[in-house]
């Protein structure tokens, strides 16, 4: 199955040419223009219609935020014709879209000379892992009518019957709904909905994700549009399973798989996700009271990356700092042991050990004392 995604220059957005006016209405009919899987430093962020879109959705979600960034925009540019926050309430949004009816899109569409049909899109779907991309290609590209408000009604449109039509194929705005619906969910303590969101976003990336790519980089390059870029949130996803599982042990079991998933699908990633990601793994173990397995995997670990400090103390810390109920009784002897190992064959981040062992020797200090 061919995938097509590329970087391809939207319609409406400005022309890399440099004239200031939007790539239909200059470079377009030439077919002269093209951009780069990779670009310069030099180069700012390509903004795409998706975070532009999802922005404009969370101010209108905002009203003061929205009246704020009105007055603020009065403040800088004399406009006489339209406020700003009348401009973004009359454009169109997935939320207005998502009101109307299938028929009533369609209609739309029609409306604007899109020729669009159901069968005929189902097929033209089965090459595409992206709406927008879609829309760029099969349908900005027909003569259509249109005035400039109805434009982006398009690419929306083609999102929203995608998710109706064809919900069972997965696809890239999927995965960016997925993950910003578990941010939001994480940020207000709901890790089960949270975490169910990353779950899912994380199985469609794998699907989407050709099996040649074997680095969260690379698989960033390869998927154009999300507004949240893989690297980051693969982390966030292993931290915030940690935190959830720190309130029920069944996301501890899920961290573990994840862990495993990542390592077995992107191997070849910066070697800082993938020591963060083993001790992750070795670490839910302990939490889950699997002393054996930790121990062994945090063997793993050091043995792989022998001059990394964080696995020497996170194999001590695994004995020495630990839930008031955890199934593995405190070992101060056992965490020395592990800290020591590490001071032996580091030399980066030591001072970080010398903390744990005077920590430790307070301690054993109060225990011997009687105090703790």
């Amino acid at each position: 199955m061919a995938n097509k995604m590329s970087n391809k220059i939207g319609r409406n957005d400005p022309c890399p040419c440099g004239s200031g006016v939007k790539y239909k209405r200059c470079c377009l009919n030439t077919k002269s223009v093209t951009i780069n899987k990779t670009t310069s430093k030099s180069e700012g962020p390509v903004v795409s219609r998706l975070a532009i879109m999802k922005f404009e959705q969370r101010l209108i979600d905002n009203p003061k935020q929205l009246e704020s960034l009105t007055k603020e925009s009065e403040k800088h540019f004399n406009r006489t014709d339209i406020s700003f926050k009348d401009f973004i309430l009359q454009k169109w949004n997935l939320n207005k879209v998502k009101k109307m009816s299938t028929s009533e899109i369609i209609e739309k569409l029609q409306s604007l000379n899109i020729n669009f049909e159901i069968e005929q899109f189902k097929e033209q779907a089965q090459n595409y892992f992206s709406a927008i991309q879609l829309s760029e290609e099969l349908y900005y590209t027909q003569n259509f009518h249109s005035q400039a408000q109805d434009e982006d009604f398009i690419w929306l449109a083609i999102i929203e019957l995608w998710n109706r039509i064809i919900p069972e194929r997965c696809n890239i705005e999927m995965i960016d709904d997925l993950m910003q619906d578990g941010y939001q969910d994480i940020e207000k303590s709901n890790y089960r909905d949270g975490m169910e969101n990353w779950e899912k976003a994380w199985n469609m990336i794998r699907i989407i994700v050709h099996s040649t790519v074997k680095s969260v980089r690379a698989a960033d390059e390869s998927i154009p549009y999300l507004t949240q870029s893989i690297f980051n949130w693969c982390q966030d996803f292993e931290m915030e399973s940690g935190n959830a599982g720190s309130e029920d042990d069944s996301f501890y079991v899920k961290r573990i798989k994840y862990c495993q998933d990542f390592c077995r699908t992107f191997p070849r990633s910066d070697d800082s996700i993938i020591r963060n990601m083993l001790r992750a793994e070795a670490e839910s173990y302990a939490a889950l009271g699997d002393i054996e397995t930790a121990d062994k995997l945090f063997q793993g670990l050091i043995m792989k990356f022998p001059d990394n400090v964080w696995g020497y103390i996170g194999w001590g810390d695994m004995y020495r700092y630990l839930k008031s109920d955890s199934r593995i009784p405190e070992n101060y002897d056992k965490a020395e042991e592990k800290y020591r190992l590490g001071l032996a064959r580091c030399n980066t981040e030591i001072d970080v050990i010398n903390e744990r062992l005077d920590d430790l020797v307070v301690k054993q200090r109060k225990l011997l004392s009687g105090i703790e």
